[in-house]
């Protein structure tokens, strides 16, 4: 046994390495089927023993730091750890049936004791000798399994799941930044942004000497130094928006697990695993040594999250409501309506209700499949009214919001669940964002144009209803001369709003507005409301051309301008005048 006394550190840069090699050995470990744990490696263990034995000798280092603390000296408390060969012959001993979950359980537990020590000694002084225990069985420890974790790995597609394997967390996380977040600085100075771009630059350099290797057999290097590549590929990125950047991060990670999946078995082993080490080093091996680093960013507690989750919202939710109820059946750039990606993303915000549960355990839960509920909502959308899968999207996500409001302020969320959440909202509405974005007002033309088509369906499905019929009830039960009226005065109740006299509105004071316009023009006859509203609509769109182009989009001018007008328009054409959206 140890009694060896030495200076004293602190732990500088521990955790990170502890977190690198953990999170790649992981990545390595859980994607492998359970009859390769039992088959023999190099060094003549298998699979299984090496992590149970990993797993082994870091829960004794607790408690062996506790006994430097107190005493200076590394005394083991028991006595089978002074004989290395006996305690790891013992802990296979006693593994050799356990479930191979149960042994991936072990590990996790015994690495969050270690995250859990080493953070509780960040910032202090403390003997070298209690740096170096941690380090012997952790960051000096993985390192020698690698090559039989390297050893289990036999074919491309054992290799393709192995990268995977860690980019699975890599890219949820990076994605549960949210978007503010990426231009932010991580704790070794650059963006997460720039991160992401060093990591798809990495892969997609992975590919290329994957590709040269596979056709050649040449092994071959990168082509400069860490250094040089490092700084070409954030030069590289500059410029670039955060969603450009994930865009080229995904590209390159198909682009190298494509690589991955033509590597034959023989080529995998070849030039003593040339290849794997190759892909680890840029891949999964690399998503581990940025772990603590990008992990730190991510939103832990609910007040974090719902700030993600509101940022991604309104984006999304505002260019809903300014692409209007008319164009939600028509066709995306993804090749759907409209209606059918809103009741997609409704229906997988709604799905959280069953699979949370779980995530907030740290388990999976039930798997679903996800095309067959992809096709479905797909297909029930077309016959759905528009303001209806909006409704039931806006009250998916308010039930969320209220599941995360009530979990436990100040404890911390299992990243399972962030993953989830993140996922299923505002990850999940970024990545259909684009889809509509296109679709709204550009410019003041746009804003006309789009007036101008809508009115001319709005006042053309009146002039069907005839002035004869304008005393008749609509659909939703009031006139068509109440529906005029209320109509033709948010016309001018806009014109006064831009011209300087604006209201701050709310539900009831909305509510009281609309019932003062009915009241006021109930002697009027059907000839003379139908001119009131030619003419106020006629007011507004003059007041909408005089407006600047640099202003209209502004979002209290546009909400004005749109949702007084047109977007409310397609709302009574809905409701009160026959069209199917």
């Amino acid at each position: 046994m140890s009694t060896e006394t030495l200076g004293i550190t602190n732990l500088g840069d521990l955790l990170p390495r502890i977190d690198h090699l953990y999170v790649s050995a992981r990545s390595s470990f859980d994607p492998l089927p359970a009859d390769r744990y039992d088959e023999k490696l190099p060094s003549g263990m298998t699979l299984r023993e090496v992590l149970a034995h990993l797993a082994a000798w870091e829960e004794t280092v607790p408690p062996r730091v506790a006994a430097v603390l107190a005493t200076g000296k590394d005394t083991y408390e028991r006595e089978d750890l002074s004989d290395i060969d006996a305690f790891n012959a013992k802990v296979s001993a006693e593994t050799k049936d356990t479930p191979i979950d149960d042994l991936k359980a072990r590990l996790a537990r015994s690495h969050e004791a270690i995250v859990a020590l080493v953070r509780s000694l960040e910032g202090r002084e403390i003997p070298e000798l209690a740096k170096k225990v941690i380090e012997w069985n952790t960051t000096e420890h993985y390192p020698d399994h690698f090559g039989d974790l390297g050893a289990a790995i036999k074919t491309a597609k054992d290799l393709a799941m192995t990268v995977n394997a860690g980019w699975i967390n890599f890219r949820l996380a990076l994605m549960s930044l949210g978007m503010a977040v990426l231009d932010e600085r991580t704790s070794t100075g650059w963006t997460y942004r720039e991160l992401a771009a060093h990591a798809a630059g990495w892969e997609d350099l992975a590919a290329t000497r994957l590709g040269r290797f596979r056709a050649t057999g040449e092994t071959n290097d990168p082509g400069g130094t860490a250094d040089e590549i490092n700084a070409r590929l954030v030069g590289a990125a500059k410029g670039k928006s955060g969603r450009e950047t994930l865009a080229d991060l995904d590209a390159a990670h198909t682009r190298l697990v494509r690589e991955v999946d033509q590597l034959t078995p023989e080529q995998i082993k070849a030039s003593d695993g040339w290849a794997i080490a190759v892909v680890a080093g840029n891949s999964y091996g690399h998503y581990g040594e940025h772990h603590t680093e990008l992990f730190s960013a991510v939103p832990r507690r609910p007040a974090q999250l719902l700030e993600r989750m509101r940022e991604g919202w309104r984006p999304f939710r505002r260019a809903v409501a300014r692409s209007g109820l008319r164009r939600l059946s028509d066709t995306t750039s993804a090749g759907w309506t409209a209606k059918a990606m809103l009741s997609h993303l409704a229906y997988w915000l709604e799905s959280l209700d069953r699979s949370l549960p779980y995530r907030l355990k740290g388990e999976r839960g039930p798997i679903p499949d996800v095309q067959a509920e992809n096709d479905r909502e797909q297909a029930a959308s077309a016959s759905r009214p528009a303001s209806e899968v909006i409704k039931r999207l806006d009250d998916a996500y308010a039930k969320l919001v209220k599941i995360v409001e009530n979990l436990p302020a100040d404890e911390d969320i299992h990243f399972m669940a962030i993953r989830l959440i993140a996922g299923e909202s505002y990850g999940h509405f970024f990545e259909h964002l684009p889809e509509i974005e296109s679709w709204m007002p550009q410019n003041k033309a746009d804003v006309l144009a789009r007036y101008d088509e809508v009115w001319n369906e709005f006042r053309g499905r009146l002039r069907e209803v005839g002035r004869a019929r304008l005393l008749d009830p609509t659909p939703s039960g009031w006139s068509y001369r109440d529906m005029c009226a209320h109509a033709a005065n948010w016309l001018q109740q806009a014109v006064n709003e831009l011209g300087g006299a604006t209201k701050r509105w709310n539900a009831e004071l909305i509510q009281k507005e609309n019932e003062r316009a009915v009241a006021a023009h109930k002697l009027v006859g059907a000839e003379a409301m139908l001119d009131e509203l030619d003419t106020s609509a006629k007011r507004m769109r003059e007041t909408i051309a005089s407006i600047p182009d640099d202003q209209i989009l502004d979002p209290k001018t546009f909400g004005i301008v749109g949702f007084y007008s047109y977007l409310h328009w397609e709302e009574h054409l809905h409701e009160d005048l026959g069209a199917t959206y």
